[in-house]
């Protein structure tokens, strides 16, 4: 005599897998509804190149995001604190506002953003502050205002950590450029290229 219980365990297995399959279906179609988060920068750390900087150092640049949409920067050889070489070269300190933030399967994210903020060119070893009404007691540096745009780039890394790409133009206006021991153009365009880690 054949046990009740056979028959119900029989058909169990024979489901089985399609209810597995099924499972795995709804489990990709949630996966594919559901948007993929967006990787949140809290702070970086990049090197690259700026075609301001004619002295053959370095770019270095510190961001750091306070808010998800918002963060400030700040760029430049290290002139002053890092080496002393008085060459010429143009520091950055700006706010970079992201537009939006495209996911690229297999990619990474790419966030367009603005940014403003101020410029200082310096052609020797200046005094500390800025000099935004004019140039130093040496001339040989003077600040202004600056706007841009760019698009960062993040990919995800082991232990929370990032590869952060940045590629900016951007347009300084230094009116008192010109009175500089060497002098410079009161409109100075660049485009810097840096790369990086950050968490």
């Amino acid at each position: 005599m054949r046990s009740p219980c056979v028959p119900a365990a029989l058909a169990l297995l024979a489901l089985t897998p399609s209810l597995l399959r099924a499972e795995d279906v709804a489990t990709e179609a949630r996966a594919k509804a559901e948007p993929a988060p967006t990787t949140r920068n809290f702070g970086n750390l990049r090197v690259g190149g700026s075609t301001a900087n004619g002295n053959g150092r370095p770019e270095l640049c510190l961001e750091l995001s306070p808010v998800a949409f918002l963060s400030v920067e700040s760029c430049g050889t290290g002139s002053g604190f890092l080496h002393g070489d008085p060459e010429p070269e143009v520091a950055h300190f700006r706010a970079k506002l992201r537009l939006a933030s495209f996911e690229v399967e297999r990619w990474g994210t790419f966030q367009p953003f603005l940014a403003g903020g101020f410029a200082e060119a310096q052609v020797g070893r200046d005094d500390p502050g800025f000099q935004f009404s004019g140039t130093d007691k040496r001339r040989v540096a003077t600040t202004g205002p600056e706007g841009g745009l760019g698009l960062r780039f993040l990919r995800p890394l082991a232990g929370g950590f990032e590869l952060v790409g940045d590629f900016n133009f951007s347009l300084a206006w230094l009116p008192h450029a010109p009175e500089l021991i060497q002098p410079g153009s009161t409109w100075l365009p660049s485009a810097s290229l840096s790369f990086g880690v950050g968490f």
